[in-house]
């Protein structure tokens, strides 16, 4: 939108009106529509309700291994060590370790150093949370590799190769990360967590919402980040 703002500028300094009115409508139905949760909800909708899942344990006792990509850890500030966790890495940790200890599983805790600090290791902060979670230490496996979900199911692929998993991720990641470990396990279980939408497609009409743009912020990273995978895999 700042773009097209900044581009219809341009064009009244050159006196070309009629684009430059274009520009503004077009700036004005984007702020309309990328406003309205309701539009969001419809972005959102593919991505984290195309997969079907369950939360039945019966499901995962056949499980080798689980696994729950990173997501971020705050370096930045003074603040309390909880407030460097992001809302979905807590999320994917809380529920892994849910499910770690009331299936007596292991975990393959994933993660490089693609900190703002270079030398904290993601892996290793998720390592002690789990344990603080009360995770059994016998249970954690540490693998401190991988800055994208591509190199961390590349860092893990010997233990998980012809192996059944859970995958614990954010519900709009659940898609990408299972394409990239079907190449490797037997099976996948999906085990979705941080949804952005609630699966319901009544339509309804809101006051503009601010929380409504970065949830399609959301939606138009994961659909650029599945163009990417299907171009370059």
């Amino acid at each position: 939108m700042c773009l097209i703002l900044a581009i219809a500028l341009i064009l009244r300094q050159f006196n070309f009106k009629r684009l430059c009115k274009a520009c503004l409508y077009s700036v004005i139905s984007l702020a309309l529509l990328t406003t309205q949760p309701y539009f969001a909800d419809l972005l959102l909708y593919p991505l984290e309700h195309e997969i079907a899942y369950s939360e039945s344990l019966v499901e995962f006792e056949e499980t080798d291994f689980i696994v729950s990509p990173a997501c971020y850890y705050s370096t930045v500030g003074k603040v309390t060590e909880l407030s460097r966790w992001s809302h979905c890495s807590l999320q994917r940790l809380i529920q892994t370790s849910k499910l770690s200890k009331e299936l007596d599983k292991p975990i393959l805790v994933t993660g490089g150093n693609f900190l703002h600090d270079p030398d904290t290791n993601y892996s290793q902060k998720a390592y002690d949370f789990l344990l603080d979670l009360g995770v059994s230490r016998k249970n954690l496996i540490l693998v401190a590799k991988g800055t994208n979900t591509e190199s961390e199911v590349e860092s893990i692929k010997d233990y998980i190769e012809k192996k059944n998993v859970i995958l614990v991720t954010s519900a709009t990641h659940t898609k990408r990360a299972s394409l990239l470990l079907s190449e490797h396990c037997n099976n996948i279980n999906i085990y979705p967590v941080d949804f952005h939408s609630s699966g319901s497609l009544t339509p309804y009409l809101k006051i503009p919402s601010v929380s409504a743009m970065r949830r399609v912020e959301i939606a138009l990273y994961e659909y650029g980040a599945r163009v990417k995978y299907f171009l370059f895999s």
